[in-house]
């Protein structure tokens, strides 16, 4: 199978990276065709620029030649800071790629809260609703996309791993030796890019509560990716917090996929007091190496987390976590993973995304409100004009064009058909967002057919044989369309 991988890509330094890497290498392991589509600063085999949305119309003109296109998407990689056109740019970009490639997978790292009169969140969210599929690490991401977009997406579950750099297992004094970790009781890490999501703060604050229920030390490891003046706000109180606070450390450096592994599998507990995330490849590393974590329960955390994982709520669950593991340090190395529901198996790029009989059901309905409205809508139109125009006696006249409108505009039934085309259209923007249009509008043709019945059994006019057989015609053809997939 060809697949076409759009991601952030090494030497490109990022998790979303090193997660595409992991991915790339066991599809190809696993005998399929896969081309990266990378940043200029990523190894892929083709390169274009992620800001703006290049990559993904990119990706549009490629799409004809594979069975796949996979995006990994982080509103970071894609999206220009206080760029407002270019972010409405880049939203359209990813629709245009979902309307013109029903194999697109969407596969959602972390998205935005949006704020849904922003003309850029509307569009991602209609991008999001028309992707052939879009996957999600946790149910928590995929329950606070869908209502944070007010969008239905045809989604699945995919386990968050990533392969050590590192050989299995490390011995912990080995990594504590290579790093010259020394003194005595149980060693905690936070681990990443150093900014307030992070809540490094937190750990450090809680650690400092631990004094004199425990021994150990707090080693906080990272450096600022972006140096904006919050970042550097905050790696300023960082440092003076660890200053402040006994065996707890502040290291500020750039880590390297291998120096990240050693801290991880020289650590006790790896500890994530995020204050904001959807899924974290920290915690996918920690499992890689089999360290145990302490996790907040924010976004999908808690559902990420597993074995002997401590999930804690708050500030003072926190410390509470901190001071017990203190006291008694607690370290496993999985023999094996911990049974995983067949929905949350890695991705299957097999996968086409069946519409489960609930949602056929519900699709016809609406496709049929749809045409009914429009329906009716010329039938409104065409009474009222035939009022207008006192059945034909008083034309419009197109050489006056303000006592034209006046009357059409003053007529009730016009303006009742005009409004029922509105609501008409709305439903039938429902049904493009879940399938193809070639799939759809054929069913546009029942309106004839509507009519046609209108007129004969309503206003008893004559209605020929022919007009019947090509009645009978189109409902076949309506039949046929039914009964093939519904890719969108």
């Amino acid at each position: 199978m060809k697949i076409l991988v759009v991601s952030s890509y090494p030497p490109r330094r990022c998790g979303i990276g090193a997660y595409a890497r992991d991915q790339v290498a066991r599809l190809r392991t696993d005998g399929h065709d896969v081309t990266v589509l990378s940043p200029p600063d990523g190894d892929g085999d083709v390169r274009a620029e992620f800001l703006g949305g290049a990559a993904l119309r990119r990706a549009a003109r490629m799409g004809r030649g594979f069975d796949r296109i996979l995006v990994h998407f982080q509103p970071a990689l894609y999206y220009r800071p206080r760029r407002p056109l270019s972010k409405v740019i880049t939203s359209l970009s990813l629709l245009w790629l979902a309307v013109r490639r029903s194999q697109l997978d969407v596969l959602v790292h972390e998205a935005d809260a949006p704020a849904r009169w922003r003309p850029d969140y509307a569009l991602l969210g209609l991008a999001f609703a028309r992707a052939g599929r879009v996957s999600f690490h946790t149910q928590a991401e995929r329950d606070a996309l869908e209502g944070g977009y007010r969008v239905t997406v045809r989604g699945s579950l995919i386990r968050h791993r990533v392969a050590s750099v590192l050989p299995d297992p490390v011995p912990k004094e080995q990594a504590r030796q290579q790093l010259g970790l020394g003194g005595t009781g149980p060693v905690f890490v936070c681990a990443g890019f150093l900014q307030p999501s992070k809540g490094f703060d937190r750990a450090v604050a809680a650690f400092g509560r631990t004094n004199g229920r425990g021994a150990g030390a707090l080693y906080v490891v990272g450096s600022v990716r972006d140096h904006t003046r919050e970042n550097d706000a905050y790696l300023a109180e960082l440092r003076d917090a660890c200053r402040r606070t006994d065996r707890a450390e502040l290291v500020e450096k750039f880590l390297s996929d291998e120096e990240f592994d050693l801290w991880v599998a020289a650590a006790d507990w790896v500890v994530l007091p995020y204050r904001q995330s959807w899924s974290s490849g920290v915690l996918a590393r920690a499992h890689a190496l089999g360290t145990v974590a302490m996790v907040a329960d924010v976004g999908g955390l808690a559902q990420q987390a597993r074995g002997r994982d401590v999930v804690f709520d708050g500030d003072d669950g926190l410390a509470e976590a901190l001071a017990s593991a203190s006291a008694e340090p607690s370290r496993e190395r999985f023999a094996a993973d911990r049974d995983v529901s067949p929905e949350l198996a890695d991705w299957d790029p097999e996968f086409q995304p069946p519409l489960p009989k609930k949602g056929r059901g519900m699709l016809f309905g609406l496709i049929l409100v749809s045409v009914v409205l429009a329906a009716a809508a010329q039938l409104t139109l065409k009474h009222g004009m035939t009022q207008v125009t006192n059945r034909g006696a008083l034309p419009l006249d197109l050489k006056a064009p303000v006592d034209t409108a006046r009357r059409v505009a003053s007529n009730a039934a016009v303006v009742a058909g005009l409004l029922t085309f509105v609501v008409s259209a709305a439903v039938w923007i429902l049904v493009l967002s879940r399938v193809s249009l070639s799939f759809a509008y054929p069913f546009v043709s029942l309106t004839y057919v509507i009519i046609l019945l209108f007129d004969g059994l309503v206003l008893h006019e004559q209605v020929s044989s022919l007009r019947w057989a090509g009645v009978a015609f189109i409902i076949a053809g309506i039949l046929l369309v039914s009964r093939t997939h519904q890719s969108a």
